[in-house]
């Protein structure tokens, strides 16, 4: 999962300095950059702040920090249709 840059390049499509991320979540800068940098793994409560703050459902967070390695072997087949397929449309509707 590469939680972290997503979360990056989201803030960024929404025209975002990372101050004024992590001020709206009420975080440190350098919080959010080990986040963002993959070095610290937020709790829940902390993710749900930033989804509040990126206008994002939490889950559709998660499904587009997926990769195909979180996904078992037999599964990765359906995963990929799943994400080639819903991806852009998520991203057209909840970030551009």
């Amino acid at each position: 999962m590469n939680l972290g840059n997503t979360i990056s390049t989201l803030r960024q499509k929404r025209g975002l300095k990372q101050s004024d991320l992590a001020e709206k979540c009420q975080i440190t800068q350098a919080y959010l950059s080990n986040i963002e940098h993959n070095k610290k793994e937020p709790i829940i409560a902390i993710l749900k702040l930033i989804s509040l703050a990126l206008e994002i459902p939490l889950p559709v967070l998660f499904f587009l920090s997926m990769d195909e390695e979180d996904v078992p072997e037999n599964k990765k087949q359906l995963f990929s249709f799943l994400s080639n397929n819903f991806k852009p449309i998520l991203i057209n509707n909840f970030v551009e």
